[in-house]
């Protein structure tokens, strides 16, 4: 069989098996990856990867990840997601890994766990959940393959071409995510093809079911409905039944059917029944999403289109999430009147304050060019939801774009003294600095943001400049000299897996 054909026959295949990564229809093959082919629990003193390692490895594919631009960083969503997360990991059993959750824009309704604990959340799983209790069930069970250390697990199988094929894989998968054609993505995932994946996928079923439980409990003590899993996977169940005349054999004999199903309505049935309102932003962050998506003129005007109807024929469970996804069709296709209108309508539907539509207002008024009451609502908004990071962004580009950037300077300074690993703030404080004509302040900013980007190399680069930039400033010197040192250790270190890495496939 041909690389590229068996490459799309596995994703496949991977799709339609893990609990998260089945479409609602029929599924483009090739996108996604299912974490059900890293299986067997083992003996975790025997594991090839330890849990250092593992963290390494991760970090290595966000950082070539976030370097070629394939994570999703759309500031309200990503805000939303991390923060739905964090109650998840705060009900969770102890993990080997931190936690953390990323967006990638793709249709199709997947989610998957990297090594050392990166869970990876397509906009299309987002916007078919119908609860957050079915949002939950996904990520939770996520989290239980990271808990139970499936990934490493299944690289002892591999010891020696597991990681670096695993990377060289998933880092195709977002890359054809992204670029939404197959070919984008097949130079990377065929450099995978000397992972034993038939090997793996015996384990599979076990594997499966053991993040099964461990989501179940994480999803029963976060507070959320424990019926929201096996309201998934029915879901899931019927979509595959349009497979059954002619389909492959790798789908009809696929595992999640009826005994998943089973499994988790036992569960349930000996659990008290537990209903869980959606918070708000659930809904709005859907309808967000559903913009996003659309990329294209006739996409957005379809967009805009379906909402309307949905609005004509009372089709929704929240007003103010469908007025607020016609607001930011109609903001991205400049027509402001429309946008302004249906801001208007939101505000008097809307119960309380909340941040996204408090970020919508205020990208609304720099649209409008209205730079004074865009700032107003910034500092309200901020006042009002001090942890909000997005709103913290607006309110920092709404100072530069008044010109008050040494106002700028120091909100966004304050800003990273408590969040220090925020690229946009980097960003934002750079273009401030040039602004006000501190060119070494600058490139010592961009150096961080690129860091943080994951172009470390870029980052020497911005630091090289720095040094050039700094003059006679011994302290200054020696900050950006130690921090030269620092970075030049990490990419030495970065190329050196990367070819040990190599010769190992």
């Amino acid at each position: 069989m041909e690389s590229a054909k068996f490459m799309r026959h596995l994703l496949a295949r991977r799709l339609v098996a893990v609990l998260v990564c089945c479409t609602l229809g029929v599924a483009p093959m090739g996108r996604g990856l299912a974490t059900e082919t890293l299986p067997t629990l083992g003996d975790p003193s025997s594991d090839e990867l330890s849990p250092t390692a593992e963290r390494k490895l991760g970090e290595d594919i966000m950082r070539q990840a976030r370097e070629a631009d394939d994570i999703f960083e759309d500031p309200e969503s990503t805000e939303y997601l991390n923060q739905f997360g964090l109650n998840l990991i705060l009900h969770a059993p102890p993990s080997p890994q931190p936690f953390e959750f990323f967006l990638v824009l793709d249709r199709d309704i997947n989610a998957f766990a990297l090594p050392g604990g990166y869970i990876g959340v397509n906009t299309g799983l987002i916007i078919a959940t119908e609860s957050e209790s079915e949002l939950a069930s996904v990520l939770s069970h996520e989290m239980g393959h990271v808990i139970q250390r499936h990934i490493a697990r299944g690289m002892d199988r591999e010891a020696q071409t597991g990681p670096i094929a695993l990377a060289a894989m998933l880092l195709g998968i977002l890359a054809a995510a992204k670029a939404r054609q197959a070919d984008a993505g097949e130079a990377a995932m065929t450099m995978g093809e000397g992972f034993a994946i038939s090997d793996q996928l015996a384990f599979s079923r076990d594997a499966e079911r053991e993040a099964d439980r461990v989501g179940f409990q994480i999803l029963h003590d976060s507070g959320f409905d424990v019926a929201g899993m096996a309201t998934f996977f029915e879901r899931l169940q019927k979509a595959t039944a349009i497979y059954e005349n002619g389909a492959p054999e790798w789908l009809r004999d696929h595992p999640v059917t009826s005994e998943r199903i089973a499994d988790i309505q036992n569960r349930i049935r000996v659990t008290h029944y537990r209903q869980r309102a959606d918070s708000p932003d659930f809904q709005l962050i859907r309808s967000r999403l559903k913009v996003l998506q659309n990329i294209t003129a006739q996409g957005l005007r379809d967009t805009q289109v379906a909402f309307e109807d949905q609005l004509a024929h009372g089709n929704y469970a929240s007003e103010v999430a469908i007025r607020y996804g016609l607001a930011v069709a109609m903001l991205r296709q400049e027509n402001l009147t429309g946008a302004q209108q249906q801001l208007e309508r939101i505000q008097k539907l809307a119960p309380k304050p909340d941040p996204v539509i408090a970020n919508f207002q205020i990208q609304l008024k720099r649209a409008q060019k209205d730079l004074p009451a865009a700032l107003a609502a910034a500092k309200l908004a901020c006042e009002e939801f001090p942890q909000s990071r997005s709103l913290a962004w607006q309110y920092g580009q709404v100072l530069q774009e008044m010109g008050r950037n040494d106002e700028a300077i120091a909100f966004l300074r304050d800003q990273l003294l408590l969040y220090h690993s925020e690229a946009p703030l980097y960003g934002l404080l750079a273009k401030s600095y040039i602004a006000s004509g501190q060119p070494m302040l600058e490139h010592e900013a961009l150096a961080e943001e690129y860091y943080l980007r994951g172009g470390v190399q870029a980052a020497i680069e911005q630091l090289n400049l720095a040094h050039k930039e700094g003059g006679s400033d011994f302290y200054e010197l020696s900050q950006i000299d130690a921090r030269l040192t620092q970075l030049k250790a990490e990419w030495a270190d970065i190329q050196k897996q990367r070819k040990d890495g190599k010769r190992a496939s």
